[in-house]
């Protein structure tokens, strides 16, 4: 790849079509699909039982794609590191982006609203090592929060609760499985327990009644 200062790459890929431009963008394709190359290599665990062409062509996709990003944007370079370095973070961006998809692909919503029985059941204390009246308490507030996130929250809203709160997934394996970026996730999250805490206030109850019944 031949030696070009910051300017110089600007100058270049900004040109008109031309020689200069077309080796540019070969130079910085090339450079990409080095760095990306190496970065998969890092995390072959992620991409267990791949054959190396298919890790190859992975790679490939994600350079081209990378400098159509810088492409078109070039005008948001500031010069405050050198251009390979900032066209880097784009190339890099994209692998991580792209094997936490296929990382969280196989949860989905149908997954999500199935294990949602399996909490209720699960979060009961064991019947032979507690107190029936504890017991028969656990159980009144379980059917009560069930109520609620049946009855006053939104299939999505539920979802997200059930899969971040009490089935413990990620953010980013939610969001992937709800088709959501992780601030909507967040905003979806906020507004359902809004709704979970104005419907336990109703019944005078708040989080700190629900989870006093389940401490030892």
């Amino acid at each position: 790849m031949a030696t070009r200062s910051n300017e110089d790459w600007l100058w270049a890929l900004s040109e008109q079509p031309g020689e200069a431009q077309a080796e540019a963008l070969q130079d910085l394709r090339d450079f990409l699909l080095r760095a990306v190359l190496v970065y998969l290599s890092l995390h072959r665990s992620d991409l267990a039982g791949w054959s190396r062409q298919a890790v190859r062509d992975l790679a490939e996709d994600l350079a081209q794609e990378a400098l159509m990003e810088i492409r078109v944007s070039l005008t948001g370079f500031r010069g405050e590191s050198k251009f390979t370095t900032w066209a880097y973070r784009f190339v890099i961006n994209r692998a991580a982006s792209e094997l936490r998809r296929r990382r969280y692909q196989n949860l989905s919503l149908d997954q999500l609203r199935e294990e949602e029985p399996a909490f209720f059941q699960a979060v009961l204390s064991d019947p032979e090592k507690i107190d029936p009246e504890q017991l028969a308490e656990q159980r009144y507030y379980l059917d009560l929060l069930r109520e609620i996130v049946e009855t006053e929250l939104s299939e999505r809203q539920r979802a997200a609760i059930i899969g971040v709160h009490w089935q413990g997934h990620s953010m980013d394996e939610v969001a992937a499985a709800l088709g959501l970026t992780r601030n909507a996730l967040y905003k979806l999250l906020h507004d359902a327990r809004k709704s979970i805490r104005a419907r336990l206030l109703a019944r005078h109850l708040s989080e700190g009644d629900i989870l006093a019944a389940f401490q030892d």
